[in-house]
């Protein structure tokens, strides 16, 4: 190959790899994976002692002493489908699993007359439909950062279990909860079609009330997006 062919056959690599990179972030549909870290953003075991007294209460029972501790973050993840429609807005469904918060507290109450020993289990966990509006800032060719606003309507699931004297009762609470959520995060693109990405998104009002308190939850994830060709 002589200099000349050779020069035209380098510019011809490099401009297709150009074009490659440039194509990474295009309008077009996509999928989504992601998991990671949720926790409860605020919460205290004491804002969930006080709903414990107030379920005491309701049996017509006070709480002389008590210790608790409280298991504030576990496994989410979610799936997600998207189009993007130009270099900086995209529209997201995605299916959100939040996990759950843990409560056990021991203790003794009383009925005014006689004490017992006492014995507190509360769980509460969220999920469900998640959609939103991306607004994206591409920085060069492969890296950008983005800001979204969302709606939510997550089944909130709150179940209590409580032991006095060696009876044991249990109950449960489920509400649908319509809440804003909004995030940030990053993406690289690996690809034309594959890319990674970390965010961090707030979930508003996701716990239930009755159980551990009105409560928010961070969500740290880390994800992998994959265009779907054929619906370019």
């Amino acid at each position: 190959m002589n200099p000349k062919m050779r020069s035209t056959a380098l510019l011809l690599c490099l401009n297709f790899g150009l074009i490659a990179a440039a194509q990474a972030g295009e309008p077009g549909w996509y999928v989504l994976g992601f998991g990671g870290e949720s926790s409860a953003s605020g919460l205290s075991p004491g804002q969930v002692d006080d709903n414990l007294a107030a379920i005491f209460d309701a049996i017509d029972l006070d709480v002389v002493d008590a210790t608790s501790t409280l298991d504030d973050s576990d496994t989410g993840f979610g799936l997600a489908g998207g189009y993007q429609l130009n270099d900086h807005l995209a529209f997201e469904f995605a299916y959100v699993d939040l996990g759950s918060i843990g409560y056990r507290a021991t203790g003794t109450v009383t009925d005014g007359v006689d004490t017992f020993p006492a014995e507190a289990v509360l769980g509460s966990s969220a999920d469900g439909p998640v959609v939103s509006v991306l607004g994206i800032l591409p920085i060069g060719e492969r890296f950008s950062v983005y800001g979204r606003a969302g709606l939510t309507l997550m089944n909130a699931k709150g179940t209590a279990q409580i032991t006095v004297d060696g009876e044991s009762d249990r109950a449960s609470q489920s509400s649908q909860k319509s809440d804003p959520m909004f995030g940030v995060g990053m993406e690289y693109d690996l690809t034309r079609n594959f890319a990674i990405r970390l965010a961090w998104d707030r979930y508003l009002d996701v716990a239930t009330e009755n159980v551990v308190g009105d409560t928010d939850a961070d969500f740290y994830s880390l994800g992998v997006r994959m265009g779907v060709g054929w619906f370019r």
